[in-house]
């Protein structure tokens, strides 16, 4: 059998992290995958030298450029059992570079929920779908509406975790290195830093929890903002900004003892829920669609009302308060991650999804 993941982005962000994980999740399963992208960034940085990966896609401004970008669509996927596809645009670039041919499966992933909408364009695009691949479960029932679930099946694509993120002995050493003391209770969130993505929250939240260190993870044009509410709320003291990261990220997980969610980024399967447990920490999240599938409240978090950041105060206020009920959910969080976001979990899930859709080869991969 032989795969082509199809994503339209040029950043190790959101769908195209969560496509090449696939990628390399069916790979490790011994499935002849290959992923093509978009060229330009860090995605590209990242991939150069991999032969498996192609950077065959770019941004089309004209007719010609649309022209080009479906031959090499119909090139790299010459031979191919499943073109599974992520983003919108690659999507459309898929189907009508596919056409006709019934020697493919065409698949479906969706990494938001707003590429659920009912309007003609995305009816268009799911109507050439074999199956859908969907971030969390609260999108079977808009995918259904979409598409009829008894003639194109779909599944939910767990998550899989990097080797990296996992409990380690690192707390004391990366707090040192960001001054916080060994005994401060610190709290964090993570995310591209603007408008929309929680941090107001965030930080209205720690000016009500008095003494707790807060520590953002990121960069973004909202930052100055964000810096003067700091100031003004006078928790500009106790805020720690640890920038834009990728390598070493899980340090700075390990140096808190509690993960924040307050708002959703591009990606709704919300990965930085799953990295954080799996580097043993609980998690505090606003109750948005899919968060529920990443925390078992009481046990491994606890949710509030988005955009409620009396209620993140008072969950952190309680949950910093007890230090040992931390450490034992974090303790379980690791636990489930560990279980249920791995690679091999995600590969035996798309094999799943593919063998629905009637791909063929797909049952041997799961046979394996």
């Amino acid at each position: 059998m032989r795969v082509v993941q199809l994503v339209a982005a040029d950043r190790w962000t959101g769908a195209a992290a969560t496509a090449l994980q696939l990628a390399e999740a069916l790979r490790g399963a011994g499935v002849d995958c290959t992923f093509a992208f978009r060229p330009g960034h860090n995605l590209e940085k990242r991939l150069a030298n991999v032969e498996w990966c192609l950077p065959i896609l770019a941004k089309e401004r004209t007719a010609g450029d649309v022209c080009r970008a479906l031959a090499r669509v119909r090139a790299a996927t010459a031979g191919a059992d499943v073109v599974h596809v992520h983003l919108p645009h690659d999507h459309l670039l898929a189907r009508l570079a596919l056409g006709r041919r019934n020697d493919v499966r065409l698949v479906r992933s969706v990494h938001n929920d707003k590429h659920l909408r009912g309007d003609l364009y995305h009816r268009f695009l799911f109507r050439g779908v074999a199956g859908i691949g969907l971030a969390h479960s609260e999108m079977a029932a808009p995918a259904a509406r979409l598409v009829d679930p008894c003639r194109v099946p779909t599944r939910v694509l767990p998550l899989a975790l990097e080797s990296r993120f996992h409990p380690s002995g690192k707390r004391l050493t990366t707090r040192r290195r960001l001054g916080v003391s060994d005994d401060a209770a610190v709290v964090g969130t993570i995310g591209k830093i603007d408008r929309g993505r929680g941090f107001e929250i965030f930080i209205r939240a720690l000016a009500a929890a008095p003494g707790v260190v807060g520590v953002i993870v990121g960069d973004g044009p909202a930052r100055g903002d964000l810096q003067r509410l700091a100031a003004e709320l006078h928790v500009a003291e106790r805020l720690i900004w640890a920038g834009y990261l990728e390598d070493g990220l899980e340090e700075i997980y390990a140096a808190m003892d509690l993960f924040i969610f307050p708002a959703a980024g591009s990606d709704h399967a919300h990965r930085a829920i799953a990295e954080a447990a799996g580097c043993g920490l609980p998690a505090l999240a606003a109750a948005l669609p899919g968060v529920a599938d990443l925390i078992d409240p009481g046990r491994t978090g606890d949710l509030f009302p988005a955009g409620d950041s009396a209620a993140l105060a008072a969950l952190i206020v309680a949950w910093t308060g007890d230090q040992a009920w931390c450490a034992q959910a974090g303790e379980a969080a690791a636990k489930r991650a560990a279980t249920l976001w791995t690679p091999a979990a995600l590969a035996a899930a798309a094999l799943g999804l593919y063998r629905d859709a009637g791909v063929r080869g797909a049952a041997d991969g799961l046979a394996r």
